[in-house]
């Protein structure tokens, strides 16, 4: 009787378990694995997919397909694609989302609307903008014998090791774009020949594209925000003669450790002023013109890099006012710590941060200079 009542047990549990009602089978997918959006001439969106197609057969190459559809909305856009391919379009595997620099200058938010909306997209796709369009970028297919894709997700992490561009995906982004407390910047992407080009920065004030930061100013940007890579590389031209470069009138240097502190205080008139100390340690890796063996050439080295350093620091700073991008987060050190002042400037916070006084000083001190004594 026991073993009849456990089986009848075990069959009721068996009928009341539900299927996987749910299931998405990949055999029914055609899989995203970048997005590029535009801004058309008609003031609608133009939409880049690149669709992953799976080789058959071990011996055969992936491939990409790339759809293009107009809507105004990217819903709209991605429906219409759907319309273009066999079985539904999926987002599982997204790597990448681009944005063309025309529309990056508008709210950017409702354009990622959708990617926060669907519960199966990939929101740790990386997100960058273009200069151009990204529908240029993405219709290269392949570079060398990568695909787009791929080459784009693994340009962008290799240069965010570097310090050059921020570590940035959907997910990241989105808790920032709503805080009113700190701006925040992506990697600028560049079409050059067959090429793509990710050394730069692109800055953002109100959810829009306000400006692009060059190269060393970006490393710069990212070290005054604290976000240092695995390296940070710079190389400082010293001792000019006469106008022309000369291999030997330069020194490459690693940012080993960065230090970084910030003072946000009210000066007795009102003024806001931002007091940055950043303490490197730096390794030489080139410097052809000595062997760097004497105590008084290391101290001449230090000064002029800290020199020369501290300028780069207030020109990107400068850069970043003129853009209205609050990359350091001013406003939320405000709200924090000086909530009176915050409530006076909050209703026009951009125009009152490009009045903001900052005092950067950077410290430079070579530490390591390389096997050569």
């Amino acid at each position: 009787m026991k073993k009849i009542g456990m089986m009848s047990a075990v069959l009721v549990v068996f009928l009341m378990i539900t299927g996987c009602w749910d299931q998405d089978l990949l055999r029914n997918a055609r899989l995203l694995y970048g997005g590029g959006f535009d801004l058309a001439p008609d003031g609608k969106l133009l939409t880049t997919f690149v669709i992953r197609d799976m080789p058959e057969s071990e011996q055969q190459s992936p491939k990409n397909e790339i759809i293009y559809a107009v809507g105004n909305t990217p819903r709209e856009a991605r429906n219409k694609a759907d319309d273009q391919i066999s079985r539904l379009l999926r987002t599982y595997r997204n790597r990448v989302i681009l944005l063309g620099e025309e529309l990056a200058k508008q709210d950017i938010f409702p354009i990622l609307d959708i990617f926060y909306r669907d519960p199966k997209s990939a929101l740790n796709a990386r997100i960058g903008v273009t200069q151009g369009k990204a529908t240029d970028i993405l219709s290269l297919k392949r570079v060398g014998n990568v695909l787009i894709a791929e080459e784009i997700d693994e340009l962008i992490k290799s240069n965010e090791e570097t310090t050059t561009v921020p570590k940035v995906t959907l997910e990241t982004i989105y808790p920032v774009m709503l805080d009113l407390g700190e701006d925040f910047v992506l990697p600028y992407l560049m079409h050059k020949g067959n090429r793509v080009d990710v050394s730069r920065i692109a800055m953002f004030h109100d959810q829009r594209l306000t400006g692009v930061l060059s190269p060393d100013e970006s490393t710069m940007c990212l070290l005054l925000q604290d976000s240092k890579g695995k390296l940070a590389r710079f190389t400082q031209k010293i001792n000019a003669q006469n106008g022309k470069s000369n291999i030997n009138e330069f020194i490459s240097f690693n940012v080993d450790k960065s230090k970084r502190e910030m003072e946000v205080s009210i000066q007795p008139d009102g003024q806001i002023s931002v007091k940055l100390d950043l303490n490197w340690k730096v390794s030489v890796e080139e410097y052809p013109k000595d062997q760097l063996d004497g105590k008084t050439m290391i101290a001449q080295l230090n000064q002029l890099l800290s020199k020369e350093m501290t300028d780069l620091a207030k020109k990107t700073l400068k850069k970043m006012q003129n853009a209205r991008c609050d990359g350091l987060g001013i406003a939320r050190q405000l709200m924090a710590f000086h909530p009176d002042i915050w409530k006076k400037q909050k209703e026009n916070w951009g125009s009152h941060y490009q009045q903001v006084k900052f005092d950067p000083n950077v410290q430079v001190e070579i530490r390591k200079k390389g096997i050569i004594n």
